[in-house]
């Protein structure tokens, strides 16, 4: 590789040609699509929602969890909704969380009356630890939706025992992490329910949008099932869909359809596969970094698979004659599929700020989002986009660090 000119500045790209296109929807989903089709053909029916496929979908998923119970939903917002209203917490109290999240992880917490609490992240982490749980309780804490960022179980068993002894209910959001494994065991096993966004971009996928909430506990995946389809009480045996007398209570329809559920079907079948290849790139990336003087893998929880969304890498800031977004812009600029300034810190939005319980201080996440950037990858990358993912980090260290990189 020669020390060309940047392309930002106009030189050229170290990757001229696109970065691999993922296609998650194959051959094999059009096909169960197919099948929809024709068996509804068969039938004489219609396909609608909370059929065979569905059947097919959440048992299958529930397998793979190693247990459990599992309702599909239209959207991963939808299951933080449900997941929440499920544990039935009073009106006004806090919730804790985490500091790196989505607005779809907060906007529930807000539209059914509680207030949000932000937690700081552990030093060099995105992820909440213990003691970052702990000084972000009040008395009013009730409940705390806790996020496994970038597909990276964050250290749930130490926080479990602290909300258990508080009476605290934790919602773990895996919208980035299926299948990551903690302690031994699939992340969404540990808190009392869990919520899974299947949209396109995850690591699994039922469409375009669509999720999943699931639980250990019988009673409440009854309850959540009632929430999520206009309170019909399908625990009961001698419940008559057509009889909305029996119903248990005002709720909305978040039910996901046919399609959807058989889409998720089939990709679920392929996602053990997708971690293992994720996880290998992922691993040669950060060999690969031992050429950089700036750029250095992060540190990781010990004990855990994680299921990779994306992989954030931290940069030496002190090394450079630019900022770290630059230096991440530049990178990107050479063809690279990054985000050089991750803006999900959930405290630096102003439109929260009305809804915050106590003043939202994270000074530890917004240390590590402005020293570090993520690589955005998927699992048909290969050892050639790996060599020019590090070749272009090395490219535009050779022009903007303060010294020169060990190998170029």
């Amino acid at each position: 590789m020669t020390n060309s000119e940047l392309a930002v500045n106009g030189g050229s790209k170290v990757r001229a040609e696109p970065m691999p296109y993922r296609r998650l929807f194959g051959a094999e989903e059009l096909d169960i699509v197919r099948r929809v089709f024709e068996e509804s053909w068969q039938a004489g029916v219609d396909f609608s929602f909370q059929g065979k496929f569905e059947e097919l979908y959440t048992s299958r998923f529930c397998e793979f969890q190693g247990g459990g119970f599992a309702d599909a939903v239209c959207s991963g917002t939808a299951a933080v909704y449900l997941a929440l209203k499920a544990l039935d917490i009073p009106t006004g109290s806090d919730v804790i969380v985490s500091p790196i999240t989505d607005p779809g992880c907060i906007a529930p917490i807000v539209l059914l009356g509680y207030k949000v609490r932000v937690a700081d992240a552990c030093p060099d982490s995105w992820s909440i630890g213990p003691s970052e749980f702990e000084r972000a309780q009040t008395p009013n804490t009730r409940a705390a939706i806790l996020t496994h960022t970038g597909g990276y179980p964050f250290d749930i068993q130490p926080i479990l025992e602290i909300a258990r002894s508080k009476g605290i209910r934790v919602v773990e959001d895996c919208s980035q992490a299926h299948g990551a494994l903690y302690r031994g065991k699939r992340v969404g096993r540990f808190g009392d329910v869990a919520a899974f966004s299947t949209m396109f971009s995850k690591n699994h996928a039922t469409g375009g949008c669509g999720g999943v909430v699931y639980t250990e506990d019988e009673e409440i995946y009854w309850r959540l099932r009632a929430l999520a389809d206009r309170g019909k009480p399908f625990h009961r045996p001698d419940f008559n869909p057509k009889d909305p007398s029996q119903f248990l209570f005002p709720a909305l329809n978040f039910n996901l359809d046919e399609l959807s559920c058989a889409i998720g079907y089939s990709t679920l079948a392929r996602l053990p596969d997708t971690i293992e290849k994720r996880n290998a790139i992922a691993a040669k990336i950060d060999a690969a970094l031992e050429r950089s003087a700036v750029v250095s893998p992060c540190i990781r929880l010990e004990g855990c698979t994680p299921s990779p969304f994306f992989h954030t890498v931290a940069v030496d800031s002190g090394g450079l004659t630019v900022s770290k977004v630059e230096f991440a812009e530049a990178v990107g600029a050479e063809g690279i599929a990054i985000n050089p300034d991750y803006r999900y810190i959930a405290s630096e939005w102003p439109w929260l700020k009305p809804y915050l319980t106590g003043e939202a201080d994270t000074p530890n996440a917004v240390r590590f989002r402005d020293r570090s950037f993520n690589i955005l990858f998927n699992e048909r990358y290969t050892d050639g986009e790996v060599r020019d993912i590090v070749d272009a980090i090395i490219k535009v260290e050779s022009h903007l660090a303060k010294r020169v990189s060990r190998a170029v």
